[in-house]
């Protein structure tokens, strides 16, 4: 009775084992979920309130202190919802899982196939953020920014009047701290108190320091 007790055991293991096998194909390395709100063109609300930003791009902020590219966050955000909004998507992770804000951070893909992250550079509403070590698709991701930079599509069609796309700083004169123009921060910052530079060795050069998020973006930034 002993040995057919251990028998069955082994069986009911073996069994679980089996039970436990990731299925081949999508469900193998990819994670589903469901998108309850569109917060911005680069992040998302998944039921059960967990935020997701999507890896390897950044889309124009809503709150930013110059009025276009507010009008650019506000284009991305419709764009992302018109792709995701209510609707069940499936997250490919990268090794980093999670970015500074505690978000997590993921690859997104529609259930016919569609790469989301993918068709928001291609359609112009966000710039490659290429952060170590999720560079999975990186090749992809900066080829599209360039050909939605070369047909000045979404935040491309006004390259020289955008700030979120130049390489310039924004500094508060009380802190001696410099922020990167989309910093929330800013925005509690009064306008007189701001002076800006055109790169971060013109901020250090006049005694200014990074502020935390300038610091991963050097860190970073590919």
């Amino acid at each position: 009775m002993k040995s057919l007790s251990n028998s069955r055991i082994t069986a009911v293991f073996f069994t679980l084992t089996l039970l436990c096998i990731p299925l081949s194909g999508q469900a193998a390395d990819r994670q589903r979920a469901f998108v309850e709100e569109v917060l911005s063109g680069d992040t998302v609300r998944l039921a059960g309130g967990k935020i997701l930003k999507y890896a390897g791009l950044e889309s124009p902020p809503l709150q930013h202190i110059i009025p276009l590219v507010r009008a650019y966050g506000k284009n991305a955000k419709a764009y992302n919802e018109s792709l995701v909004l209510k609707k069940n998507i499936w997250i490919e992770w990268g090794s980093r899982l999670r970015d500074r804000r505690n978000n997590l951070l993921g690859y997104v893909y529609l259930e016919n196939g569609v790469f989301v992250n993918l068709e928001l550079l291609k359609a112009g509403h966000a710039r490659p953020r290429l952060t170590p070590p999720n560079l999975t698709h990186s090749e992809p991701f900066k080829k599209a920014a360039l050909d939605a930079q070369r047909n000045a599509l979404g935040l491309w069609k006004e390259t020289p009047k955008n700030p979120f796309l130049k390489e310039e700083y924004i500094g508060e004169k009380n802190t001696k701290i410099f922020y990167l123009p989309n910093s929330p921060e800013l925005e509690r910052i009064p306008q007189a108190n701001l002076v800006t530079f055109r790169s971060r060795v013109e901020a250090m050069a006049a005694k200014y320091k990074p502020c935390a998020s300038c610091r991963e973006s050097a860190s970073y930034d590919d």
